[in-house]
């Protein structure tokens, strides 16, 4: 079943916020405003923060607000269930990695593991209205455009995609495009730890 246009359109809204294009960022708010998609909008940029900060997510939604998209209201708070939705979230993201993964963090920080869990996977990725393979794909999108300093990142969630459900092709085709947001370098990068990932495959 091919992709849905509105998933593209929030995959060049990722890849956009993420380069810094104010001008790409607002023909992507407006094209899928205009379909329809304020639910997932609210999403995207959400989730945004994870990876690319709050004054990023803060600006895209000051320029959201002003296409005319009153803002929701706010989700209820479940520390037990944000933990619970994490752990299951970011197990299928990591498959056979999981353990391993927390277990790097953990050593890192153990703090930084419970965050990562209850926040990223649990607070934020395991919300409903976007699946969590589209969720994937917006991340993949953000870390194409920021090249080598998300590279074990963005290998991570290239595998991740795969595991939530996003086909090859799909993958494939965030990459191509978030290219044209992305550096010649940047997108060199992606296309060769994509071509890592589907060999291991």
């Amino acid at each position: 079943m091919a992709t849905a246009e509105w998933v593209w359109e929030l995959v060049d809204l990722a890849a956009a916020q993420a380069a810094g294009d104010t001008g790409g960022l607002d023909a992507a708010l407006e094209r899928l405003r205009s379909a329809g998609r304020e639910a997932e909008v609210e999403e995207a940029i959400l989730q945004s923060y994870l990876f690319l900060g709050f004054p990023s997510a803060i600006e895209a939604f000051r320029r959201w607000r002003a296409h005319g998209v009153d803002a929701p209201e706010a989700a209820a708070v479940d520390f037990e269930d944000w933990i619970e939705r994490g752990e299951r979230t970011c197990a299928t993201v990591y498959g056979d990695h999981y353990e391993s993964l927390r277990e790097n963090i953990t050593r890192f920080h153990p703090d930084l593991d419970r965050w990562m869990v209850m926040e990223g996977y649990g607070k934020v990725l395991s919300r409903p209205t976007l699946g969590l393979d589209v969720r994937e794909m917006l991340i993949v999108a953000v870390l194409v455009v920021q090249g080598d300093s998300g590279r074990r990142q963005l290998r991570s969630h290239l595998r991740g995609a795969l595991n939530a459900g996003a086909s090859y092709d799909d993958v494939e085709a965030t990459i191509d495009r978030a290219a044209a947001f992305a550096s010649p370098a940047n997108l060199t990068l992606a296309r060769e730890l994509w071509s890592n990932v589907t060999d291991d495959a």
